[in-house]
């Protein structure tokens, strides 16, 4: 009787139908393991409304074989149809919650559909009562003002893009990370012994650094596809005869390939959208007759790899969307040592400044700088740093930009006060003149406005190297003594997408009284506030708050004396507390 009352009247179960919340929460989807690097994540197999079925992009006229891409190393072509389809997640929500209290900014809800209330949805709160919610550049903005999410909803809402511990094992792959030569790169580890007596490292070593100062730093690298530009200088010289022949030949090649470079006479460069397919790179190589023209390909197919971080969801491979480019990123390490190191430094990027953390273990001082200030913006005390009795010493960082703000973790604790910049004094508004994003055969967002007034593929390869380039500042330094990386993470953050530009896209939306603006996580497919008529969730309709994702399952075969029964099988590692 008190399960009954406690169901009945304190708690209620909920299951997801669709992915409008993935990746932290899904509906229907395929547990996917990445074949080249062993990244396992959800393909979603089951969307809401928002999404056109025009836009699905089955592979077969009956839609039973279809691909995924991995979002970690970015492999794609990884053939799902074979996979069992697992269950949506199922939430346990506490009801009445808000009975006695309105939602939090970026609390998740569970509320009946205004247009269809036998519906539930699960949301997350973004404008609250008498607010004016505004979406520019993936960022919100409350009354004018950037929203900012503290560190446990950065971490609550986080998308991982890059993973050192999975690796693709493919001569074709390279990783995200540029190291100088204090690392060293063995089979699925990254190490460097500054005395070869003091013997092997341990399997659990990602990077290990010598006496000699060792510096890493990002460099967002895609195997394939993408909107992003990239040239190369040649001159007319150089180009002209290959790129006329090369025209000649446009007919017989597939239109993917040519529609995906073009020679500019007037620039004098070579120019490439997303990665230059090997097959084009070949038949260019092959048929040029001009050793500059010949090595000016080779230079554009290797650049074309390195671009900025995308909104990119292994999610969604279903659906045929743009891409915006994220400047929002997290940084996690695992570092430790058995000898303490004089300093490691943490180089955290935030528009044209570069801000740096610096633990100074010996000292037990941690402080905040910027560049061009003398001054350390904060200074603080190390908190206890976690080391074993005979075992070495072992922290976990976790670095970020996001929202405009410097913050920084260390073993989930804040120890720095987030250091917040006025987007208005580190962004250029010409930059954002073009927010068509990155499209599948397109355009990048975010372009300068030339002297014409319209963006050009210039201009979008002008923005796509200084976003590689604002990345490519995230780092790590190490002086003094061997320190290992055990693990290394970057993370991106939630990127609120145009949608239908319904409601606060093109203007600020006014949230009504006792009434709530949301959106989910996975905002290329979300039906939200953002595409609604009503945009507006009453106050009334909130059935609750979900704070335990306490069912999850994934698909299992039980082999019994030569039968095979299919099954469903409780996800342990996916319960959790919800933010």
């Amino acid at each position: 009787m008190a399960v009954i009352l406690l169901r009945g009247f304190v708690l209620e179960g909920y299951l997801i139908s669709t992915g409008s919340m993935a990746p932290g929460l899904r509906g229907f989807h395929k547990r996917t393991v990445c074949p080249s690097c062993q990244f396992p994540f959800a393909f979603g197999v089951s969307f809401d409304e928002s999404v056109d079925p025009m836009e699905l992009t089955a592979d077969s006229t009956d839609g039973t074989r279809k691909y995924a891409s991995c979002p970690n190393c970015g492999q794609i072509n990884i053939s799902v149809s074979e996979v069992p389809v697992s269950h949506g997640d199922q939430l346990l929500v506490q009801k009445h919650v808000f009975d006695f209290r309105q939602p939090k900014r970026w609390e998740t809800i569970v509320f009946r559909n205004p247009a269809s209330p036998e519906e539930a949805y699960v949301k997350r709160t973004i404008g609250l009562p008498g607010e004016q919610v505004r979406i520019s550049h993936g960022e919100v903005f409350i009354d004018g003002r950037i929203a900012r999410k503290d560190y446990r909803t950065q971490r609550d809402m986080r998308i991982a893009v890059s993973d050192l511990r999975h690796l693709a094992d493919s001569p074709l792959w390279e990783m995200s990370w540029d190291l100088n030569e204090s690392w060293d790169v063995v089979p699925t580890t990254v190490d460097a012994v500054a005395d070869p007596s003091s013997g092997s490292l341990s399997a659990d070593d990602l990077l290990r650094q010598s006496d000699a100062e060792a510096s890493l730093s990002f460099r967002p690298w895609r195997w394939f596809g993408g909107g992003h530009f990239v040239e190369t200088p040649v001159s007319p010289e150089d180009a002209e005869v290959d790129w006329a022949a090369f025209l000649e030949r446009f007919r017989s090649l597939p239109l993917g390939w040519a529609s995906r470079v073009e020679y500019d006479r007037e620039r004098q460069v070579l120019r490439c959208e997303g990665v230059m397919p090997l097959e084009l790179q070949r038949d260019l190589i092959r048929e040029a007759t001009n050793q500059q023209f010949r090595n000016a390909v080779h230079r554009l197919a290797a650049l074309s790899h390195l671009c900025s971080v995308t909104d990119r969801y292994g999610y969604n491979a279903l659906i045929s969307s743009r891409e915006y480019p994220v400047t929002d990123l997290m940084l996690e390490a695992t570092l430790s040592w058995t000898e303490t190191p004089q300093e490691i430094v943490v180089e955290i990027p935030v528009a044209s400044s570069v801000f740096r953390v610096v633990l100074s273990p010996a000292e037990n001082v941690i402080a905040l700088l910027a560049d061009g200030i003398d001054k350390p913006l904060q200074t603080r005390q190390l908190p206890a740093l976690q080391r074993s009795e005979d075992g070495p010493t072992v922290v976990t960082i976790e670095a970020s930009n996001i929202d405009s703000q410097v913050v920084f973790a260390i073993d989930g604790d804040q120890v720095l006060v987030p250091f917040l910049i006025d987007p208005g004094e580190v962004s250029d508004p010409h930059w954002f003149a073009d927010e068509s994003g990155l499209s599948v055969g397109g355009q990048i967002g975010a372009a300068p406005i030339n002297t014409s007034g319209t963006v050009t593929n210039s201009d979008r390869a002008l923005r796509s190297a200084m976003l590689r380039e604002q990345q490519g500042r995230w780092g790590i330094k190490v002086n003094g003594t061997d320190v290992s990386i055990r693990q290394l993470r970057m993370y991106r953050d939630v990127y609120y997408t145009p949608g239908r530009r319904r409601n606060a896209v093109e203007e600020p939306c006014l949230v009504a009284e006792n009434s709530y603006f949301v959106m989910g996580d996975n905002s290329p497919v979300s039906a939200d506030s953002r595409n609604w008529m009503d945009p507006f969730v009453p106050h009334n309709m909130l059935l609750g708050k979900p704070f335990l994702l306490h069912l999850p399952s994934r698909p299992a075969v039980l082999d019994f004396n030569g039968w095979q029964v299919p099954l469903r099988i409780p996800d342990w590692d996916r319960i959790r507390y919800i933010h």
